[in-house]
C-alpha cells in the first residue's frame, strides 16, 4: 500500500507531542534522542518465520485468532477463510480486507470486515456448531460518499452494545453501535462522527481500558478515547522515525486478549508489541525477507505467542512465535456503579460547542403537565422547553451559566415566581419570571460586583428571597431579592469564600442548609441564612466514587430521606448522598449511577454533565418526579449539547 505524508505542521505538532511524553529535560538530548523517546526492548536473535494456511493467490490483508490454534483470514482474492497448522476452508468467498472479532460466548463471535467489491463494512456473527462454523450476516455500514479504510469493533461493558469504528478516505472516523448485547439483537444506529488521521493503516480497540488506537501508516499510532460520551482527542502512542521509534510503514493493528497492542513496520522487517499499563514498547526481527503489513497474536502460555502475519510482497500468510509474558490487568474502579436510561432529551441547543449548561424546573400549579424545563445555553441565554424536551421558548438575555427557580406564596407575581440565572455577559443576576399564559418573560439585571459570575443556586425562607452566585476564586456573595415585579433589586447581605472555584450548590429552604461544590476538592456546608457567618464546613472529599470535576447538584426530597445528587464528571457517571436530619448535617454514600444510551428510543447516554436538577413532585409520567442532567456530548446521531431527562424511579435503582 503507499500511504502519503500528512501534512508537514502535522509532523511537526506529532513530534511536539511525542518530545512532552518522552518527559526528556535536556534540550540538546530531547532534539537528538526523539527517536528513542520510549525504552524498548529487541529481540537480539532473528525471530524464524514459516508459512501458515493456504498461499495460492491469497493476497490476504489480517487474520484474528479464534482460540483452539484456529484463526479466521481475510483475503482480497478467496474471502473470508478458516484456518489451523493443518487445514483451510473458505467461509465467504468475495473480496475482504481487515478483519476486526469481538467473542460473545464461547460459540458466538461477532466478526467486521471490508467487503471491497462494495466498498462497505460487512457485520456477522460467527458460530461454531460441533466442528463447523457458520457465518452469517448481520448488516452494513456504508460511509457517505466515503471508502472505508479498516474497521475494528469496541465491546461497551457499561453501556452493553458493540459497536463498529470505520475510518475513512475523508480522514474521519464514524461509530456505529452493531448490536445490543442486553437483546442479544443487531442494530445499526448511527453514533458520532470525529476527524483523526490521513489514511488510516488499522485500528484496534482495547475493551478494558475503552481505547481507541488507530495507525497511520507514516506518523505512528494515536489513541483516542472509545467511550463515545468523551471527546476524541488523539495521544501520540508511538510515532515513526525521526520523531520516535518506529519504522514506517505502520500496518494493521490488532489486540491480544491481555490488552496488548500490536503491529507491525514493513521497512525494516519488525513487530512490536505496546503495553499501555507499563508504556513499553517491545520489538523483534524477523529472519529473512519480508514486507510485514499486519500481525494478529495469540498466547501459547503465559510467556509465548503464537504470530500470525502477512507478508505484503507475496499476500502470503506467515506465522512465527515470540517470547512475551502476557500482561496482567491492572484493578479497576470497584465502586458499583448502576447504569440507567434517560427516557427523553431535550431540543439540542443552536450549535455544537460547550453551550448548554445547567437545567431548572418549573412547575405549573394549576396543571402539571404545562410545566416547564429551564435551560441555559451559555452562548445565548435561557431555553424553555416542555416535558416532552420540546423547545418553546428562546430568551436571548446573555451567556447564562446556571439558572434556579423558586416558588413561594409570598412571591407578589401572577405564578408566584422567581427565575434567576448568572449572566456571564454582564456579570449581573439575570431575573425572570412566569406569566399567566405560561410564557417566561425577563424582569431585571441585578448587578454583581464580581469580577466573573460563575455559579448560582437560589434560597427561600421566612426571612426572604435569596440569590447564591460565586466566581472562579471561591468567593459566594449572597443577594436578598428585594421589592415588587415592577421595581426589583438585590441587596448583597453576606460573603464567604471556599478555598478554590466553587460552581453548583443547592439549598433546602426547610432547613435552612446551603451545600456547594469546590470543583477539585468536594463538598461543603454552610447554614443558608446571611446570619449564618462565613465559615464553610467540609463534608465529603473526592475519592474514587465522587470524581473531579465535582459539578452541578441538587436535592431530592423523598418521603423518608433527603439525597443529595451530584455530578461526577471525571467519571461521567452521578453520585447519590443521604443527608443527615442533624443540625450541621452529614453525608453518607448512597449510590452511583451512569446514564447509558437508550437503543430502543434512540436516546444517547450522558458524558461531562455540568449541571442537574432535580423535584420529587409528581408530574405526567413521572409519579416519583424526575432528574434533568446536561449532556456535554449528544450523540446518535452527533449534535449540539441537551439535556436528558430520567424518571426518578429510575434513579431509585442506584439506592443502596
Amino acid at each position: 500500500m503507499n500511504f502519503k505524508l500528512n501534512t508537514i505542521s502535522a509532523v511537526l505538532v506529532s513530534a511536539l507531542l511525542m518530545t512532552a511524553v518522552s518527559g526528556c529535560t535536556s534540550n540538546d538530548d530531547t532534539q537528538n534522542n526523539a527517536a528513542v523517546a520510549k525504552k524498548t526492548y529487541i529481540e537480539k536473535t532473528d525471530i524464524e518465520t514459516k508459512l501458515f494456511g493456504p498461499q495460492q493467490n491469497m493476497q490476504g490483508s489480517q487474520a484474528a485468532a479464534l482460540g483452539n490454534n484456529q484463526w479466521l483470514m481475510a483475503s482480497e482474492s478467496q474471502g473470508l477463510l478458516l484456518a489451523d497448522n493443518e487445514k483451510s476452508s473458505v467461509l465467504l468467498a468475495g473480496n475482504f480486507e481487515s478483519i476486526s472479532l469481538k467473542q460473545l460466548s464461547a460459540q458466538q463471535f461477532l466478526l467486521a470486515s471490508l467487503d471491497k467489491s462494495q466498498d462497505n463494512v460487512a457485520i456477522f456473527k460467527l458460530i461454531k456448531n460441533g466442528r463447523t462454523w457458520q457465518l452469517n450476516e448481520l448488516t452494513r455500514i456504508s460511509p457517505p460518499q466515503a471508502q472505508p479504510d479498516t474497521v475494528c469493533l469496541f465491546k461497551n461493558s457499561n453501556t452493553k452494545t458493540v459497536s463498529a469504528f470505520v475510518p475513512d478516505v475523508r480522514g474521519l472516523i464514524s461509530e456505529t453501535v452493531i448490536y445490543d448485547l442486553a437483546t442479544n439483537q443487531a442494530k445499526n444506529i448511527a453514533v458520532r462522527e470525529f476527524s483523526a488521521v490521513t489514511e488510516a493503516s488499522g485500528c484496534a480497540v482495547n475493551d478494558d481500558t475503552k481505547t481507541l488506537y488507530v495507525g497511520e501508516a507514516d506518523l505512528g499510532v494515536w489513541a483516542i478515547n472509545a467511550d463515545a460520551e468523551s471527546d476524541a482527542n488523539k495521544q501520540p502512542v508511538a510515532l515513526v522515525q525521526p520523531y520516535g521509534e518506529l519504522n514506517s510503514e505502520i500496518g494493521a493493528l490488532s489486540i491480544s486478549q491481555d490488552g496488548t497492542l500490536w503491529l507491525s513496520a514493513t521497512d525494516g522487517n519488525v513487530v512490536y508489541a505496546y503495553q499501555a499499563q507499563t508504556d513499553k514498547l517491545s520489538q523483534w526481527l524477523l529472519a529473512g525477507e519480508h514486507t510485514i503489513e499486519s500481525v494478529a497474536a495469540s498466547f501459547i502460555n503465559d510467556s509465548q505467542a503464537q504470530l500470525v502475519l502477512i507478508d505484503d510482497e507475496t499476500g502470503a500468510y506467515i506465522q512465527a512465535n515470540v517470547n512475551y509474558t502476557a500482561q496482567t490487568a491492572t484493578s479497576q474502579n470497584n465502586v458499583a456503579m448502576t447504569h440507567l436510561h434517560a427516557s427523553a432529551q431535550t431540543t439540542p441547543v443552536a450549535a455544537f460547542g460547550d453551550a448548554a449548561d445547567d437545567p431548572a424546573i418549573w412547575i405549573n400549579e394549576q396543571d402539571a403537565k404545562k410545566s416547564l424545563i429551564l435551560g441555559t445555553d451559555k452562548r445565548r441565554g435561557l431555553m424553555v422547553y416542555d416535558l416532552a424536551g420540546s423547545k418553546v421558548q428562546s430568551l436571548n438575555v446573555g451567556r447564562l451559566n446556571n439558572v434556579d427557580v423558586r416558588q413561594h406564596q409570598d412571591i407578589n407575581n401572577q405564578t408566584h415566581t422567581w427565575i434567576t440565572a448568572s449572566n456571564r455577559t454582564l456579570n449581573s443576576i439575570s431575573v425572570f419570571t412566569v406569566d399567566g399564559d405560561n410564557q417566561v418573560n425577563h424582569v431585571t439585571e441585578i448587578a454583581t460586583n464580581l469580577p466573573e459570575i460563575y455559579g448560582m443556586c437560589m434560597y427561600s425562607s421566612e426571612s426572604g428571597h435569596y440569590v447564591f452566585v460565586n466566581d472562579k476564586s471561591g468567593l459566594f456573595q449572597q443577594y436578598k431579592l428585594t421589592g415588587e415585579q415592577s421595581n426589583l433589586s438585590g441587596e448583597l447581605v453576606r460573603e464567604f469564600t471556599l478555598p478554590s472555584q466553587p460552581e453548583g450548590c443547592s439549598a433546602d429552604d426547610n432547613l435552612g442548609q446551603l451545600f456547594a461544590g469546590e470543583e477539585d476538592a468536594g463538598i461543603w456546608y454552610i447554614g443558608a441564612e446571611p446570619t449564618a457567618g462565613n465559615k464553610a464546613v467540609k463534608l465529603q472529599s473526592v475519592n474514587e466514587q465522587l470524581v473531579a470535576d465535582v459539578e452541578g447538584m441538587e436535592i431530592y426530597h423523598a418521603n423518608d430521606a433527603r439525597y443529595l445528587v451530584v455530578s461526577s464528571q471525571g467519571d461521567n457517571s452521578y453520585v447519590l448522598y443521604k443527608i443527615s436530619d442533624d443540625k450541621e448535617p452529614s453525608l453518607s454514600f448512597a449510590g452511583k449511577f451512569n446514564v447509558i444510551a437508550n437503543l430502543d428510543k434512540g436516546i444517547d447516554g450522558v458524558g461531562e454533565t455540568d449541571g442537574l436538577t432535580v423535584t420529587a413532585t409528581a408530574l405526567p409520567g413521572y409519579p416519583e418526579g424526575m432528574l434533568i442532567v446536561q449532556d456535554g456530548y449528544n450523540r446518535m446521531p452527533l449534535q449540539p449539547q441537551n439535556f436528558k431527562i430520567i424518571d426518578w424511579r429510575e434513579v431509585k435503582k442506584a439506592i443502596r
